[in-house]
């Protein structure tokens, strides 16, 4: 038996846009949660599902901002007891192409590897169309578009919700591995998905944009993986990432608004990931 529900976090959502992304995956899931971080007073998202009518679709939210852990984990617990074997958990601004997640649903259906807990699609342009399949053998995939066999949390637990918004994915995959798992990626099944607001600035630099609260969890919680998993780390990877993320991330800083809650946040991203147990 196959069954599949799929969960969408939204935050102050263009209608329009995730009305169209929804619409990309929803025909070929069994139920979808649409987990509404919006503020309880500034939602909005009850007109979007008027426009559905589709008694598929469902709200859960608590009326304030959850971020991503937690309603994956309830939405985990609900869906083994209700006795979904997959999991979809999808980002606002993602979307499949054409029929494309009907082609990665079918792959998954009659993938032979047993040992397989994670299934996601490419998100590189530069994939062929060819059928073919990767073992993630380092790092990860995106949780945006990835499928989860329900069966994996009861071994490995859910999503760590002290890393709220960022480096989930990683953290889940890494994890996922270090107990006999294997993850496998689609490269002939394409998701559209962004990261940030990206812009180009002065000079040509290209800006993400990222909010004061992301840049903190996204530099503390990259900081407590290299604790939790200290072998999967090479010297060149945190180097990379001081270079990338922390020095050019300043420099970038100052082409952005909201210059010094941004500052601020980078600082104390590596001040609490240097200083928090794990």
């Amino acid at each position: 038996m196959f069954k599949i529900i799929g969960i969408v976090t939204s935050y102050y959502p263009n209608l329009d846009d995730l009305e169209k992304n929804i619409k990309s995956y929803l025909p070929w899931i069994d139920r979808l949660i649409i987990w509404e971080n919006t503020p309880a007073d500034k939602s909005i998202i009850k007109q979007l599902i008027n426009r559905f009518q589709n008694d598929k679709i469902e709200v859960r939210t608590t009326g304030k901002n959850e971020y991503l852990a937690f309603p994956f984990n309830e939405t985990i617990l609900w869906a083994q007891k209700q006795g979904y074997t997959h999991l979809l958990t999808m980002d606002q601004d993602s979307y499949f192409k054409e029929d494309s997640f009907g082609q990665f649903i079918e792959r998954i259906k009659t993938f032979n590897d047993d040992s397989v807990g994670i299934f996601a699609p490419t998100t590189s342009r530069k994939s062929g169309k060819e059928s073919n399949t990767i073992y993630i053998d380092k790092g990860s995939v995106y949780s945006s578009g990835s499928i989860y066999k329900t069966a994996m949390f009861d071994k490995i637990g859910g999503f760590r919700e002290d890393f709220a918004i960022y480096c989930l994915d990683t953290e889940i995959c890494m994890r996922a591995r270090k107990n006999g798992y294997k993850i496998a990626l689609f490269t002939d099944i394409y998701m559209e998905h962004t990261e940030g607001y990206k812009t180009r600035g002065s000079f040509g630099i290209t800006i993400n944009n990222y909010s004061a609260q992301s840049t903190y969890f996204y530099v503390r919680n990259n900081l407590l993986l290299w604790k939790i998993y200290p072998d999967d780390f090479l010297f060149s990877a945190k180097y990379k990432f001081f270079k990338y993320h922390v020095f050019f991330r300043i420099l970038k800083i100052y082409f952005e608004k909201d210059k010094m809650a941004k500052l601020k946040s980078l600082l104390l991203g590596i001040l609490h990931g240097i200083k928090t147990a794990v």
